[in-house]
């Protein structure tokens, strides 16, 4: 009886609905490798897998984006803050060994943030070899509200 109530419940447990999970994969033109992007949590992870090796892109190595945010937002690398993880726009090998990943992210830059999106070229072992940023428009400011003037309709003139 124990046994079968536990063969039961074992059973009940593998049928549970599972989370979704969205992995979009890239591979490259010999498929040798292959960017590997799980969009089920909460940021997108970018893993580039060569042979048995896999490499989290923009995790570990986010900083070296900050030489090229300094210069796209004009201000000292030292003034940037905290670069959020990206998000994954698109991706398209440029040859076997070369990987160009278009992506949007945030910096601290003083007390703001400030989006942007980059491109940036890696290669088979995960290293940047170049980015270009292209910074967000700030966001529109609101136009003052004009105070309405009373119209003249309605109103007779006396003569």
């Amino acid at each position: 009886m124990k046994a079968s109530c536990l063969i039961v419940l074992l059973f009940l447990a593998l049928l549970a609905p599972a989370p979704a999970v969205e992995i979009l994969q890239v591979p490259s033109p010999d498929n040798s490798n292959s960017l590997m992007i799980d969009k089920s949590g909460r940021r997108d992870v970018l893993q580039l897998r060569t042979g048995v090796k896999v490499v989290r892109l923009f995790y570990d190595d986010i900083d070296a984006l900050k030489p090229y945010l300094a210069r796209a937002f004009a201000v000292p690398a030292a003034k940037l803050g905290k670069i959020t993880l990206p998000t994954y726009k698109s991706a398209k090998w440029l040859s076997n060994a070369r990987l160009e990943i278009v992506c949007a992210g945030a910096v601290n830059v003083g007390d703001t943030d400030r989006d942007f999106d980059f491109t940036a070229v890696v290669d088979s072992s995960g290293k940047l070899l170049d980015a270009t940023i292209v910074k967000a428009p700030p966001p529109p400011k609101p136009t003052p509200k004009q105070k309405a003037t009373p119209s003249k309709k309605g109103r007779g003139r006396n003569d």
